[in-house]
This record gives C-alpha cells, structure tokens and sequence, in this order.
C-alpha cells in the first residue's frame, strides 16, 4: 500500500492507496506526524511520498525514510518528464499534478489548471517537457480580500451567478469574482491553445467546484489529482 501526503497552503490530506484506489483518505490540519503514525500502525504501508508546499517538515521526511520507500518531488531524477526548473522554484503540487497529466496524457500537450488557495497552470508537452506557467490569486483570497480591504462589504460566499445584472452588493462581488474567474482561465486557455496543438485542458483543485461544468472543452476532474501523481511517482520508480 502506498501512503500519499498533501501538505497545501491551508490543510493537509492523507490517502492510503493501491492500485490507484483511495482506500482512506483523511484531512488534517493538526497533529500530522500522530496521525501518520496512527496509519502506519493500521496498514501495511511499503511506499509513500510527499507534496508540501509549505514549511518542510524534516521529522515527517525522516518518519517516512525510516519506515518506507519514500519518493521525494525534489528529486529531479525521480520524475516522469522532464523538468529544466532547480530544486525549490516549482511548488511539489505542481510537479505532482504534472505527474498525473503524464500518467493521463503521456503523448498529448496539456494544460493543467489548479484552483486552490492560488490559481497555477502549467504545460505538458507532447515531448515530455515540463513548462511552468503562471500564478493568480485564488477564489476564496479574492473573496477575502474584498471583505479585508473595504469598510461596508461583509464577508461574502461564492454563488455562482446566474446572469451578469447584479441585484444587490452580494450579486455584485460573485459576478466579478467568480466570473472574473472564468474569462480570466478562458483567456489563458485561448493563449495556451494558439501556442500547444490539440491541447487537453485539465482544471482540478478544491475550488474548482464553483466553475464545475462553466468552463467549456475542459476535463474537469477530482481535487485528488495530486494523490494520482503522487502515486504515479511511485509506481514509476518502484
């Protein structure tokens, strides 16, 4: 069994996995190394690996030496594609989900959208060839930012829209957040693809449930995508 761990900007998932199944899958935002211990105990672990994209966690790293095989991200001969970036300049989560594109896609140019606590997109090429694109803020740190820097807006939920007339201030701040959202991902969609032939379009992350379904010509899939390359890192390298 393999254990995959998700360290993001604002909490921690867990997944025990085989065969690309997630068997349990736990979130955390406290107690990690108990938790992980806890899992160890339960399960017949043989492999793990890591994506942490916040501050490095040596006694986590030195757990999961000790009592696995453990595949670090950082470790550029460890990955599937090629990646010109040094160690640390690209975040484990996109390298992750880079992964799974290849895992996915191994001889298609993609495009992969994470919206997260940030916006990130990134290429795979036909070739192999990692290529790092940009970053926006987020949803919910647009949401919160309107909230934090006015005086009169209460914090807001985002709610899809149902056309773009706005019937009060709450309509107002989803129509242009969410659907500033929206043409800001279809334009680098549209640039992408005058760049990259027959490019797939891949939009993940736990945020990407407020544009489920708006986006058009894209394969929305799980906000798991990271679990997918992690184990796809694995299983490669085993």
């Amino acid at each position: 069994m393999n254990l995959l761990i998700d360290i993001g900007n604002s909490k921690s998932k867990i997944a025990i996995t085989k065969d690309y199944t997630i068997l349990n899958e736990i979130h955390s935002s406290s107690k990690l190394i108990k938790k992980i211990k806890e899992l160890f105990s339960n399960y017949k672990i043989t492999h793990s690996s890591l994506s942490n994209v916040s501050i490095p966690n040596i006694e986590l790293i030195e757990f999961l030496k000790t009592n696995s095989y453990f595949f670090d991200l950082k470790k550029n001969n460890h990955l599937p594609f090629k990646n010109p970036y040094k160690e640390g300049l690209v975040g484990d989560d996109r390298l992750a989900l880079v992964c799974a594109a290849h895992k996915d896609y191994p001889n298609e140019n993609v495009l992969i959208i994470d919206i997260g606590t940030c916006i990130t997109y990134d290429i795979k090429t036909k070739n192999n060839e990692y290529l790092a694109g940009g970053i926006s803020p987020g949803i919910k740190l647009r949401f919160d930012s309107i909230n934090q820097g006015t005086f009169l807006i209460k914090k807001i939920k985002p709610n899809y829209p149902k056309d773009l007339k706005a019937y009060d201030t709450e309509s107002s701040v989803n129509i242009g957040t969410l659907i500033g959202v929206q043409l800001e991902i279809e334009g680098f969609i549209k640039k992408y693809s005058s760049q990259y032939a027959n490019l797939k379009v891949i939009i993940t992350g736990g945020d990407s449930i407020y544009l489920s379904g708006i986006i058009k010509n894209t394969i929305f899939t799980s906000s798991n995508y990271v679990f997918k390359g992690l184990e796809y890192l694995i299983e490669t390298n085993k």
